[in-house]
């Protein structure tokens, strides 16, 4: 289905239990809403399932509007809510989509139930100010790194599963390394700068054994800063968990959802 939003085209699906909760799936940078396949498939016959793919992604277009990227998502996020009559969902977001959580968690608080993170960053991490400085350098690295590397590398360095890897560079490759390398600069300021926090909810933080360690010491100490949640690390994966161990991550956001509903 295609819901024609003032951001752009923007491509959903809809499926499963008409009479519970609704599990939202946002996907990270490059991707769309294939990554979430094997979700889809374990939770339809118990939640409602929304997948969608963000604006300049997978079949969706994008029409340029001067918004922060991750906050906009929120906005569509939510003008696409009202249009399918959602008003209580339970959010997951990968990487990108996480911080797309928080941002809609801070604007819309109503609408959310609980919140998963595949992995996730804080937004206000308090890297500190001074670090803004870096961004457009580290930006400029990338912008003349060669095209077609950039793709294959994208996907061999945040998967273990071949096949991941592969989906992940055609993905990024459709998306196009300008609105990637636009979206990234956007969530390094999301980190970087102060923003409002998103208020309290149930919230699961799952990480890959196999990523960053960077990535899984921030997910540790944010769990750690939330006392009420929970903390999964999910064993032979990378970045993709969801993917790379889907049985694994399913079983873990099973184990959340039904503990709170």
């Amino acid at each position: 289905m295609i819901f024609q939003s003032k951001y752009g085209d923007i491509y959903y699906q809809l499926e499963g239990n008409e009479n519970s909760p609704v599990i939202v799936f946002i996907h990270g940078v490059g991707m769309d809403h294939r990554t979430f396949e094997k979700q889809v498939d374990a939770f339809k016959s118990s939640f409602g399932t929304l997948v969608w793919d963000l604006p300049g992604h997978g079949s969706s277009t994008y029409h340029e509007n001067g918004k922060r990227f991750t906050q906009m998502a929120a906005d569509c996020l939510y003008d696409l809510l009202n249009l399918l009559d959602i008003d209580e969902v339970i959010l997951v977001g990968q990487s990108l989509g996480s911080i797309i959580v928080q941002h809609f968690q801070v604007k819309y608080p109503l609408y959310v139930l609980a919140s998963v993170h595949v992995p996730g960053i804080e937004i206000s991490s308090s890297m500190g100010s001074w670090t803004k400085l870096f961004v457009p350098l580290m930006m400029g690295m990338f912008k003349v790194f060669p095209s077609k590397p950039f793709y294959r590398l994208f996907g061999k360095h945040r998967a273990v599963n071949e096949e991941v890897q592969e989906y992940l560079s055609r993905a990024i490759e459709k998306t196009g390394k300008k609105l990637v390398l636009r979206v990234t600069k956007d969530m390094v300021y999301d980190i970087i700068e102060e923003l409002p926090k998103p208020p309290k909810r149930p919230t699961l933080y799952t990480y890959g054994e196999k990523d960053l360690f960077f990535i899984r010491r921030e997910a540790k100490k944010w769990h750690l800063r939330e006392p009420t949640s929970q903390c999964v690390e999910i064993k032979d994966a990378n970045h993709i968990a969801n993917q790379d161990n889907p049985d694994v991550f399913n079983l873990a956001l099973s184990e959340f959802i039904n503990s709170k509903y």
